[in-house]
């Protein structure tokens, strides 16, 4: 079974969205990863005091990372909601708030997944348009994560180099290792992109930081980041990007394919 979900945290004491529109059940094995200064702002919710100030939503999750490195778990933003899709539910409309149900059967299904060989994933955005399948393989995700710490290589091994997108920087990074990925789409996620007040928005992220390091992904996987237009938003124009996750999954397996090869003096 999944062992925690953490929920790291900046400004919300009082807007905590994920965490209270989870079951009951959900969660008791939920714990809001708060800053040291914050620590007293959360009387009645379960935390995990992380061990200095304003380090950054990039150093948390490495933080997170490190510290249930042994575990199954799962990493949410502390401004999404979770949602079951249709086919998989006969209310009418075509999202619904993930029942007990949904959270044990989701979170079962997960850890069962990790069995058998998938180290991390999480869930598509419910602001996409349902694929029809109920999960899928080899892409990346954003905001919602879980990770299989017994499976998955050390920190130091990972790139932690970029102040935000660093779910881009690490799934890809997991990717062209050869680490398998699974995507919940049964199950999404609904959050607003930019998110509010609180958060990465306290620790400065503007448009312009999100167009720098956009330029900086596309610099650092040339093959499989790519600029795909622009949009007006945050008072300014965003530069859209394109992350072929696929791409690299198969990538890694013709890279590993031909490394076994050449140590064993084989060819094809």
């Amino acid at each position: 079974m999944i062992d925690c979900i953490y929920i790291p945290t900046l400004g919300r004491s009082q807007n905590q969205i994920t965490f209270d529109n989870m079951t009951e059940n959900a969660q008791r094995v939920t714990r809001l990863v708060v800053q040291p200064k914050e620590k007293d702002l959360y009387p009645n919710y379960p935390i995990i005091v992380l061990p200095d100030n304003d380090i950054g939503i990039t150093a948390t999750r490495r933080w997170i990372y490190e510290y249930a490195s042994k575990q199954k778990y799962f990493v949410s933003d502390d401004d999404s909601k979770f949602a079951c899709r249709k086919p998989w539910h006969n209310e009418e409309k075509t999202k619904r708030i993930m029942t007990d149900n949904d959270w044990h059967y989701m979170l079962d299904t997960t850890s069962k997944w990790m069995d058998d060989g998938i180290s991390f994933g999480g869930l598509r955005t419910g602001g996409l348009p349902p694929a029809g399948t109920e999960y899928i393989d080899s892409t990346g995700c954003a905001e919602v994560f879980f990770f299989d710490g017994n499976q998955l290589p050390d920190s130091d091994e990972l790139p932690w180099d970029l102040p935000i997108c660093e779910d881009i920087n690490l799934c890809l990074a997991l990717l062209l290792k050869g680490y398998r990925s699974r995507i919940w789409d049964r199950f999404c996620y609904q959050s607003d992109f930019v998110g509010s007040s609180g958060g990465c928005l306290d620790m400065g992220r503007d448009l312009k930081m999100i167009n720098d390091t956009h330029a900086k992904l596309i610099e650092k996987y040339p093959r499989y980041v790519s600029y795909n237009g622009t949009k007006e938003m945050m008072g300014g124009t965003f530069n859209k990007i394109k992350v072929q996750y696929k791409k690299a999954y198969k990538d890694s397996q013709v890279s590993n394919l031909e490394s076994f090869l050449n140590t064993n003096n084989l060819t094809l």
